[in-house]
C-alpha cells in the first residue's frame, strides 16, 4: 500500500474526505438531512470504515474519536439506534451510526425500520446529525426512502486484507443506477461494477486496541443476538411477551405467575423465561375473574 493513498495523514484516500467534508456543510449550514450507507459483505471492513468517517466528522465538529466502549455514537439494531440518537443530541455529537446487527435479516424488523427512516427524518435534520447505516446490501431500503433523495452516498466495501480495504463512492443518482441494475443481476454483487463510482479508494483497519474494542462489542451484540433467536426457537416467553400478547403490564405478568406460583422454564441472564403454554393458563385465569 503506498502512503500517498492516504495524503494528509487521512486513514482513507483524502477524496473520501472531502465528500464528507460536504454532508457535515450539507447538515450543519444548510440544514438539510444526510444519509450515509455503507454496504458490502461480510468482513470487508463495513463498521470500520463507518467508525472511520465517523470519527473524521466528529474531529470537523472538534470532538474526540468516537468512544467505541461506551458506545454512544453506534447503535447495534433499530431500538439501540434510536436511543443513540437522542444521547447524540444531548451531547451535541454530530454522527450516529446504525449497524443493522441482523436486523435486515428478520423481514418484520426491515419493515419496521424502513418506516421508521420515512416517519422521522425530518426529526434527523433538525437535530443536525449525519446519520450512517452500516448494511449488507443497500438494496434492502425502500424506494421511497430514495425518492425523498434522504441518502446522499453509498459507500460500497470490497476487497479487503489484513491491512487495507477498498472501497467504491457513489452519489445519489449513481446508486439509483446500481439499484436498478441489482433487479436485473442473478449475481446481485455484479451491479457495483455496472455504474462507474463518483471515488473510489482504500482504508486502512483500525488500530489494534480498537479492534479488540469493536470486537468485545460486536460479539456481545451477536451473543444478544443468539439468546433471542434461543428463546424464539424453544418457544419460550418472558414478561415483557406475556403482558403484551395479554394486554396487560409487565407487573400484572409478574403478580399473576407468582400467584399461580408457576416457576420459569429457564432464566437466562437472570431473566425469567416461561413455556409458551402458560398464555392459556393466563387466559383461563383471567376468566375466573381474578385478574
Amino acid at each position: 500500500m503506498k502512503d500517498s493513498m492516504y495524503k494528509g495523514g487521512f486513514v482513507f484516500t483524502k477524496e473520501l474526505g472531502e465528500n464528507l467534508d460536504l454532508q457535515y456543510e450539507r447538515v450543519k449550514v444548510n440544514n438539510k438531512a444526510s444519509l450515509i450507507i455503507i454496504d458490502g459483505g461480510v468482513g470487508e471492513g463495513k463498521t470500520t470504515l463507518a467508525l472511520h468517517c465517523a470519527d473524521y466528522l466528529n474531529k470537523l465538529d472538534g470532538k474526540p474519536e468516537v468512544d467505541i466502549k461506551s458506545g454512544d455514537q453506534v447503535g447495534l439494531g433499530g431500538e439501540d439506534f434510536l436511543k443513540k440518537m437522542r444521547i447524540c443530541h444531548e451531547k451535541d455529537l454530530p454522527v450516529v451510526i446504525y449497524d443493522e446487527a441482523g436486523d435486515f435479516g428478520k423481514r418484520q424488523a426491515l419493515t419496521k425500520f424502513n418506516a421508521m427512516l420515512n416517519r422521522t427524518f425530518e426529526t434527523f435534520r433538525a437535530f443536525k446529525i449525519v446519520v450512517i447505516i452500516v448494511l449488507p446490501s443497500f438494496s434492502v431500503l425502500d424506494n421511497s426512502i430514495f425518492d425523498k433523495a434522504i441518502p446522499r452516498m453509498l459507500i460500497h466495501c470490497y476487497g479487503r486484507n489484513q491491512d487495507h480495504g477498498k472501497f467504491k463512492v457513489f452519489s445519489l443518482n449513481r446508486m439509483m443506477y446500481v439499484r436498478h441494475y441489482m433487479k436485473k443481476e442473478v449475481i446481485k454483487p455484479r451491479a457495483y461494477s455496472k455504474q462507474y463510482p463518483n471515488v473510489h479508494g482504500m482504508f486502512k483497519n483500525l488500530s489494534v486496541s480498537r479492534c479488540q474494542a469493536l470486537d468485545e462489542v460486536s460479539t456481545q451484540g451477536k451473543l444478544d443476538e443468539l439468546l433471542a433467536s434461543e428463546v424464539k426457537i424453544q418457544g419460550l416467553v418472558g414478561f415483557a411477551d406475556i403482558g403484551t400478547r395479554m394486554g396487560k403490564s409487565v407487573r400484572w405478568a409478574q403478580e399473576a405467575i407468582k400467584e399461580l406460583k408457576i416457576k420459569p422454564f429457564r432464566v437466562i441472564k437472570s431473566k425469567k423465561y416461561f413455556d409458551e403454554s402458560l398464555i392459556d393458563i393466563l387466559v383461563d385465569y383471567t376468566l375466573t375473574g381474578k385478574k
